[in-house]
């Protein structure tokens, strides 16, 4: 008979010391070789497209949209107008290229396809980073019928990466201020754009004052409660009654899989001059938010900032979760994306220093 001669309990030790020194190797490696790929994951910028670089950085934080995207290939590479498609998808793919004039190559294109039907895009002066980028996903969304009818004709189908993973609806219910007569109207966006409201309070709480309210602004997410005035609006209505006042109130009928938030930083004065505001905002990491058909939570992703002190200057960057991180990683590594420069950071320092200049906020939903 043979017997199995059992390890001594110091070979245990020390074989699990071994396994544990590899492993450590092994992160060590992934974060030097990730550090070396972060070099190169800027974007020139040889004439004020500051803007444009920004959101191309955001849009490509989201993984799903871009594999939505990638994945349907075999649909809009048969049609020449889906420029907008083919140049994304080969940006995405020379994210880690340190050739910057093929890059450069590759932004032009971009921004010419965009151009085509946006042509207040075409020429070199600085744009806005909101207006830019809702048009870059009215442009995806506009090419969805064509490329569903040219997918169905082929025996295959297509599904619009923006509708599916940005698109939401909202109702907005107007009350008339004297006989209370209701009317609801239901719209659809990409993204939503709110106003700043000083001292306002959490997404949480609409009934409870911000800390040092006098300092911060806050933002103020509709929610659905169909009885609440908190985020009512006075505007200015005839009703058939013969009233001219109404008041207004928006909720969300359905929810996205990103959430974009837009923070209108911009406004004009009396005298119509156009100014920026540049009071602290509350940024939020986690969102919860309700609405007809239920509720989702949401987390930040990525958010794109104007520095600057005028309308008329400034700077645009993006700050990003990285891409590579998997869901179970509790690692809060971000990057700063400032053109061509690229440096690590973090959610925590993102939400306390961009306070004052976030613009465009990208949250995603938790998949339950």
């Amino acid at each position: 008979r043979r017997y199995r001669i059992a390890p001594a309990p110091q070979d245990e030790v020390v074989e699990q010391e071994g396994k544990k020194k590899t492993e450590e190797v092994k992160k060590e490696d992934k974060k030097t070789q990730r550090q070396q790929q972060m070099k190169c994951l800027g974007f020139p910028n040889p004439a004020q497209i500051c803007y444009l670089n920004s959101c191309l950085q955001s849009l490509l934080t989201l993984e799903d949209f871009v594999k939505a995207i990638a994945e349907q290939e075999q649909v809009w590479s048969l049609i020449p107008e889906a420029a907008i498609m083919r140049t994304f998808v080969d940006i995405n793919r020379s994210h880690l290229s340190s050739d910057e004039r093929h890059k450069i190559w590759l932004l032009a294109a971009f921004k010419g396809a965009i151009s085509v039907w946006a042509p207040e895009f075409q020429d070199l002066h600085q744009k806005d980073a909101h207006e830019f980028l809702t048009a870059v996903l009215e442009q995806m969304r506009y090419l969805g019928p064509e490329l569903q009818m040219m997918a169905e004709s082929v025996g295959g189908t297509y599904s619009c990466p923006v509708t599916e993973h940005m698109v939401f609806k909202m109702n907005n219910t107007r009350t008339c201020k004297s006989c209370s007569a209701e009317s609801t109207r239901e719209e659809e966006f990409t993204n939503l754009s709110l106003d700043l409201i000083p001292g306002r309070s959490t997404v949480e709480d609409p009934a409870t004052k911000l800390p040092d309210s006098n300092e911060h602004f806050s933002i103020f997410i509709p929610h659905f409660n169909p009885s609440s005035a908190a985020s009512e609006k006075e505007l200015e209505y005839t009703c058939e009654c013969g009233a001219t006042m109404s008041g207004q109130r928006s909720s969300f009928k359905t929810l996205p899989r990103v959430l974009v938030l837009h923070l209108k930083r911009f406004r004009f004065t009396p005298t119509y001059q156009p100014e920026k505001i540049q009071d602290p905002v509350v940024l939020l990491r986690d969102l919860t938010v309700s609405s007809s058909h239920g509720g989702a939570c949401y987390s930040l992703v990525s958010t794109i900032s104007h520095l600057g002190p005028t309308t008329r200057s400034g700077h645009y960057i993006c700050d990003g979760v990285d891409p590579d991180l998997r869901p179970e990683d509790l690692t809060d590594r971000w990057f700063t994306y400032n053109d061509a420069k690229v440096t690590e950071t973090s959610s925590a320092f993102v939400c306390d220093q961009r306070e004052r200049d976030a613009y465009i906020l990208f949250y995603k939903r938790h998949v339950s």
